[in-house]
């Protein structure tokens, strides 16, 4: 007595069996190139929220070694910068030190792209920033 029609059941088997595989690596391998993107993006981000610390830092320091130091924490800045949404905020407070005045700067950049919060594609990051100015009590000028 011969089996007929086993070699078809086998075969069918075999190659449900390598879709399924083929099927599973595909979606492995875009998975894997969405995460690759976003780490990018995320890098990407990181880099843009440092320019804008940097940006409000150089507006600080310009602003106090004119002489003009109640403008340089302006009010809170927000635009678009290398495809990113940027915003840029200051706060300062003022410290007493062995006759001098000591302001501290905190600056916080937070950069975001790719929609709302919670989709795929979005990405957000935030870099803080201290810069502190030294100015003599008596006359203003810098130490």
């Amino acid at each position: 007595m011969r089996p007929n029609g086993f070699a078809i059941v086998s075969a069918l088997f075999l190659i449900v069996a390598l879709a399924a595989l083929g099927a599973a690596i595909m979606h492995f391998t875009s998975v894997q190139q969405v995460a690759g993107a976003q780490d990018i993006q995320g890098a990407r981000a990181l880099a843009a929220a440092r320019a804008g610390t940097e940006w409000q830092a150089a507006v600080i320091l310009a602003q106090e070694t004119s002489g003009n130091p109640q403008y340089a924490c302006a009010a809170p800045a927000s635009f678009a910068f290398a495809g990113f949404d940027l915003a840029v905020s200051c706060a300062h407070s003022d410290h007493a030190e062995e006759g001098n005045t000591v302001r501290v700067y905190r600056i916080t950049s937070t950069a975001s792209a790719g929609g709302a919060v919670g989709t795929l594609g979005f990405v957000e990051r935030q870099v803080y920033m201290v810069v502190s100015t030294c100015r003599n009590t008596p006359n203003g000028a810098l130490c």
